[in-house]
């Protein structure tokens, strides 16, 4: 049947040409996000199988070019991780943490005190 015969030819594309691929449409559409990105890779090349999540995933450990310079992907920063209640009272009974805390304040007491004399 035809179903098999497309079947038959469907191949997993190997990271360095979906980079390559990733590479050409975000070069030529840099205001595309994942979902278009990965639209226009499979329109690109219909026998790849591949997933917008590994789409995503390959945008964000790309290293890109900024002025020259290479950066991570922005996407591949970390969320800032969110603590439970219990670990955030663990981390507040932590001396270290106090003693940011108390140093932040002292200083900006400091510089209020400072300021009010000038």
């Amino acid at each position: 049947s035809p179903k098999m015969a497309d079947a038959a030819r469907v191949v997993v594309p190997e990271k360095d040409d979906l980079v390559a691929a990733i590479k050409t449409i975000k070069d030529a559409n840099p205001d595309f996000g994942y979902g278009k990105v990965h639209k226009a890779v499979k329109e690109a090349n219909p026998t790849w199988q591949v997933g917008e999540d590994r789409v995503k995933k390959t945008i964000a450990e790309t290293v890109v070019l900024v002025d020259g310079k290479p950066v991570k992907a922005l996407a591949s920063k970390p969320a800032e991780k969110k603590l439970s209640a219990h670990e955030l009272a663990k981390k507040k009974n932590c001396r270290r943490y106090q003693e940011e805390k108390r140093g932040a304040q002292s200083s900006t007491q400091g510089h209020r005190a400072g300021h009010a004399l000038r």
